[in-house]
């Protein structure tokens, strides 16, 4: 989902996914497809196809390849920071004590339910999830962290505020 405070619509660059099947080998034509699209993800398939030195037809089978099979999993626009009214932009740590599993599909239905969280991710260390979310304000955030004390099991979160962007 996007975000209409920072992200705008999904188009624009790849959005490159982690996990690729066992059954899913990247050759260098692949590799060359994801570089192309990760520096442009505009480019039409005529364009792609002419710079990587195939048919359109051979480069599109190979990008919906890539697509089906989760290596692509979306496409986003960039916006200016400066762009657009206000925003809230910053990431939050969460973490549980002893989940049970309904708790934890309760936290991943909510995850999925609000659209303000851009990103999230299970991690190791001292916490067990990290989201990144954009919104007008920190209304859905304090909405977001009431339900996530609603659920069955103690939780913890810290919460930082993008400040200003270096790179």
């Amino acid at each position: 989902m996007s975000c209409k405070h920072c992200c705008g619509p999904k188009i624009g660059a790849p959005v490159v996914g982690r996990k690729v099947g066992p059954s899913m080998k990247l050759d260098g034509v692949d590799e060359s497809l994801l570089d192309l699209l990760i520096s442009d993800g505009r480019l039409s398939n005529r364009a792609l196809a002419r710079r990587i030195g195939l048919s359109p037809s051979a480069c599109l089978a190979r990008v919906r390849r890539l697509e089906s099979n989760g290596v692509i999993v979306g496409y986003r626009a960039l916006i200016a920071r400066t762009s657009g009214g206000p925003r809230l932009e910053g990431w939050a740590d969460i973490r549980f004590a002893g989940p049970s599993a309904r708790t934890i599909k309760q936290f991943l239905d909510l995850l999925s339910a609000t659209p303000e969280i851009l990103e999230a991710y299970r991690i190791a260390g001292q916490y067990d999830y990290t989201i990144r979310f954009c919104a007008g304000d920190l209304t859905v955030w304090n909405e977001f962290r009431g339900r996530i004390a609603a659920l069955d099991c103690e939780a913890q979160s810290r919460f930082s505020i993008l400040v200003e962007t270096l790179k």
